[in-house]
């Protein structure tokens, strides 16, 4: 037990020096969404760059050599049909299940069978080779999607869920990088512990801005997108994030291509709007009120749709 004791605290430390050293998005950070398009390295004006796992390593480090991050996108929840690592999910006896109802190449995941574990970290470890600086993970919401609870015999539950995101964040930081929440924002102030900061769509249309409050206190960065005209949408916009603390890209439609405008609060809504940052950026901070909106563009040759509470790469 003498040894044990102290071997057991430097093991605790290490971890928690590893945890702590992988980065981590401040508040306010600039951001963009760009799945299944091209993208622009040389024309993008974001802090962060949101991209599918499957981007080139040499995208990822022209990226890194024009000074932004990147975070890398994968589903946790589903599987394509089409991708690259089908059947290993496949020979995995009852994980592949239904079909995702408005996604006919994309299956539902049971991700409570043990063996989709080695083939998740295998993913992570892939986005550490290719010099990713975070990870998101997709389509957690089987326990609230009625492909699987009015389907399945045994759905998918809340506490099931709860269970496999601490498992993701446990295992992002084991491996050393850092990673997001992908939605599931009815679960936040349950799993956030786990994770770095939290990503979600269309929260201004959903009601589900202030779920995140408690998480932003705690100095976590929450990074949104919202669809639609922003003139269109600015009420909202105002009234939603006023001193909430949530950095906000708008995009004209539900196409990820890489143009679209980040959200100024003081710009757009006056000087009364307060940003709401507990540990922001430069680029978000409160003395950002002169700052002018900006936007990104470049030419896509493809184009991409999106499903309520999933960005799609189509």
């Amino acid at each position: 037990m003498k040894l044990l004791l102290p071997f057991t605290i430097i093991a605790s430390l290490l971890y928690a020096s590893n945890v702590e050293a992988i980065w981590k998005p401040a508040q306010g950070v600039t951001w963009n969404y760009v799945l299944g398009s091209d993208i622009s390295v040389h024309s993008e004006k974001a802090e962060v760059v949101d991209v599918d796992l499957v981007i080139d390593s040499h995208t990822i480090k022209r990226f890194h050599e024009a000074g932004k991050k990147v975070v890398c996108y994968f589903s946790g929840g589903t599987i394509e049909k089409y991708n690259s690592d089908y059947t290993k999910y496949k020979d995995v006896s009852g994980l592949v299940r239904n079909t995702y109802g408005r996604w006919p190449d994309e299956k539902w995941l049971d991700f409570r069978k043990e063996g989709i574990k080695p083939l998740i970290t295998e993913r992570i470890k892939k986005a550490i080779e290719k010099k990713c600086d975070a990870i998101e993970v997709d389509n957690l919401d089987a326990y609230i999607n009625p492909d699987v609870i009015g389907e399945w015999s045994n759905p998918i539950t809340a506490d099931d869920t709860v269970k496999f995101a601490k498992w993701l964040g446990k295992t992002a930081h084991n491996l050393g990088i850092s990673i997001g929440l992908k939605n599931i924002s009815g679960l936040i102030d349950r799993v956030g512990d786990y994770f770095d900061f939290a990503i979600n769509e269309s929260c201004i249309m959903y009601n589900e801005c202030s779920n995140y409050k408690h998480f932003i206190k705690s100095g976590k960065a929450v990074i949104g997108i919202t669809y639609g005209d922003i003139d269109d949408l600015e009420d909202k916009l105002c009234s939603q994030l006023n001193g909430l603390g949530i950095s906000m890209i708008v995009k004209s439609s539900q196409k990820l291509v890489q143009k679209g405008e980040h959200f100024d609060g003081k710009a757009r809504c006056g000087s009364h709007f307060k940003y709401g940052y507990v540990n922001g950026s430069s680029s978000g901070s409160e003395s950002s009120s002169k700052k002018t909106t900006k936007k990104t563009v470049t030419k896509t040759k493809k184009t991409t749709t999106t499903k309520h509470h999933h960005y799609r790469r189509r």
